[in-house]
């Protein structure tokens, strides 16, 4: 009864914060840590609890799923190189960034390791919105950054696979590293082709049938069984629900059936749950004990974004006003931040403080964002 009352009361107050963050141009996300934060931490009204944590992170699986069918390599195509080379710079001091936070202010490999994972990729949804806000829709800016993120994503998933079988498995040399990489290369190819193909037929058979629930149905099994499949060969079961919205992304059932209804189950119930449950298992006391190291994280981060891709976009022949415009973009981590500390604390990679430190530097990577693109678009000109 008890997981009940708290389940309509994450739910309820995660919207109407996610609904408040979104009139002030803001992530919804933001809201919806905020109510696990005044429902956890804060007002100790709800504790973390097993089960209500299992059904939070069903919207792991979901919300990595929409983000999969939403990445359509066909809409960035003639923007992919550039988007590829600014996303690997990117991500690569990003990369560095974070490990060298974990590595000098924790002593860890593995917490260097871990952090330079979490900061790797930019919020999608962040970004654009960002953009949007300040006029800069479709605009080369706009179109380049879509490419970035698209690219980003990719990046961002073949390292946590690379993390979770890391630390699962652990690593001898460095001959298994690339034996691991391209084991989920090779993976992430029979999926996105074979894959896409079979499961593309195999909705197809759904169509003609007179339960209009079944429809809605058959994408849920696909999710559940690619990500079952993915973890039996040591990949995170993320990992097989975003390839799984991928290969349905080209389905003709997508925009009409499939996004709106996984959509509404998912951003309707599940992930809303995901992030307001990831605030509630924060620690207060060490954010407040390393709100240093949290400072020193979002600027490390931003600047390894900001010049990986908004200085490194100048070999492309994008103007001083595209640069820092794209570079600024780049600066929010968001849901694969939270999705990575939730299951590197899951699985006891890392202490409660480091993962309250990861949900912090999202929160206020994401605030920070909008005001300074507006900054930059109305003091400075650009």
């Amino acid at each position: 009864v008890i997981l009940l009352l708290d389940i309509a009361l994450i739910l309820i107050l995660a919207k109407i914060l996610g609904e408040l963050a979104e009139r002030l141009h803001v992530s919804p996300l933001v809201g919806e840590v905020v109510a696990g934060l005044i429902l956890g931490p804060l007002l100790l009204i709800i504790k973390p609890a097993p089960f209500l944590e299992q059904i939070a992170s069903f919207g792991i699986l979901f919300l990595l799923f929409l983000i999969g069918l939403n990445t359509r390599f066909d809409d960035v195509r003639k923007d992919m190189y550039k988007g590829s080379v600014l996303a690997i710079a990117g991500a690569v001091l990003s990369f560095v960034a974070g490990f060298l936070i974990g590595y000098f202010v924790f002593n860890s490999v593995n917490t260097g390791i871990f952090l330079g994972i979490a900061v790797l990729l930019t919020s999608t949804a962040i970004t654009l919105r960002s953009l949007a806000d300040i006029g800069e829709i479709k605009t080369r800016v706009y179109e380049v950054a879509l490419a970035v993120n698209v690219a980003d994503e990719v990046i961002a998933i073949l390292a946590l696979s690379l993390l979770t079988t890391y630390f699962t498995f652990g690593i001898v040399n460095i001959w298994t590293v690339v034996a691991l990489f391209f084991v989920v290369l090779g993976f992430f190819l029979v999926i996105l082709t074979v894959g896409s193909h079979a499961i593309g037929r195999f909705l197809e058979l759904f169509k003609a049938v007179k339960d209009e629930h079944m429809i809605i149905a058959v994408p849920l099994v696909v999710i559940f069984a690619v990500a079952f499949l993915s973890e039996q060969i040591g990949i995170a079961g993320v990992t097989g629900a975003f390839l799984a919205g991928m290969a349905m992304s080209k389905s003709s059932l997508t925009e009409s059936v499939i996004k709106p209804s996984i959509g509404t189950i998912g951003y309707g119930f599940f992930i809303p749950l995901f992030f307001a449950y990831s605030a509630i298992v924060m620690d207060l006391s060490a954010i407040q004990a390393n709100i240093s190291a949290i400072l020193v994280l979002v600027a490390a981060a931003a600047v390894a974004k900001f010049a990986g891709i908004g200085l490194m976009s100048r070999f492309f022949r994008f103007a001083k006003r595209e640069q820092r415009l794209l570079g600024a973009s780049m600066i929010p981590r968001g849901e694969y931040a939270v999705v990575i500390a939730q299951l590197g604390l899951a699985a006891a990679v890392i202490n409660q403080q480091v993962y309250s430190i990861v949900i912090a530097f999202v929160v206020i990577s994401i605030v920070i964002t909008p005001i300074v693109l507006r900054f930059m678009s109305k003091r400075l000109g650009f």
